[in-house]
């Protein structure tokens, strides 16, 4: 899984360093006047330069203090943007995959995400404690790779999507996903291997948030991203959260099962 990388915020980087470069320039410039006028007579046109320069110097500082605020905002904002987006689609992803079990009939206990009991408001379920022992690679010959089971409802999968080494580590995350679902006695027909019916539970988080996982507070609501100079909320909540509700329909079995819990054999 590859995820472009447009949109960054480089622009308003090189805004900030031509502002940057206008007035360190500037100021060499004035220095450099300052010091040529050493030791030499000032003749009252010298005086008005010198001043117009010090003038100079101080307007630069003042536009500088004006724009470069806006500058950070804007850049700060854009990139929290473009991680939630990055982030809504890990989450899709795990969600188109469960759903093409479910409409297959493949959706056994054990080719589902860990159960988090008959809760009603995923909102509910805790937030992350530790990091899985699987996780989720660009480079999908890797090892330890994540297949959909095997993982806590308080675990969350390092998930790599641009493939980058990183100290030494071929998948470094920049993400982590937090997947569980519901179960319910009323969800599964007597006897059965599949439920017919459950609440799917999926968040995912910036990498920044790893080392909050264990104090983080439960009910769990989604990072605000509003605009910002930082992180926003990013570290202590997920950036992406979503809890659909999957349901096995349209098949022959399932009407089956249906009549079994009503306590009639299947017609």
């Amino acid at each position: 899984m590859k995820f472009s990388t447009a949109n960054s915020p480089t622009l308003d980087s090189e805004r900030t360093n031509a502002t940057s470069r206008v007035f360190a320039k500037a100021l060499s410039q004035c220095i450099r006047r300052l010091q040529s006028l050493s030791g030499s007579n000032r003749s009252s046109e010298a005086g008005v330069t010198l001043l117009e320069c010090l003038v100079g110097i101080a307007i630069i500082a003042v536009t500088a203090t004006l724009i470069l605020p806006p500058l950070f905002i804007a850049s700060a904002s854009r990139a929290q943007n473009r991680r939630a987006e990055q982030a809504f689609q890990i989450a899709q992803d795990e969600i188109d995959r469960i759903q093409a079990l479910v409409a297959s009939g493949r959706h056994n206990a054990t080719n589902l995400p860990a159960s988090a009991g008959a809760f009603t408001n995923g909102a509910n379920v805790g937030p992350p404690t530790g990091v899985a022992g699987v996780r989720k690679c660009v480079n999908t010959g890797l090892a330890n790779q994540y297949t959909g089971t095997g993982v806590g409802v308080l675990q969350a999968i390092p998930i790599d999507i641009d493939g980058i080494t990183v100290n030494g580590d071929p998948c470094a995350p920049e993400f982590y996903m937090q997947v569980f679902r519901s179960v319910s006695p009323n969800d599964t027909a007597p006897g059965g291997t599949r439920q017919n019916s459950f609440i799917l539970g999926v968040r995912v988080y910036s990498a920044i948030a790893r080392d909050n996982f264990g104090s983080m507070a439960t009910p769990v609501q989604p990072a605000a991203l509003n605009i910002t100079s930082g992180t926003g909320s990013q570290r202590v909540r997920p950036l992406v959260v979503l809890y659909p509700r999957m349901t096995w329909s349209d098949q022959g079995t399932t009407l089956c099962q249906l009549h079994q819990q009503g306590g009639t054999p299947c017609p």
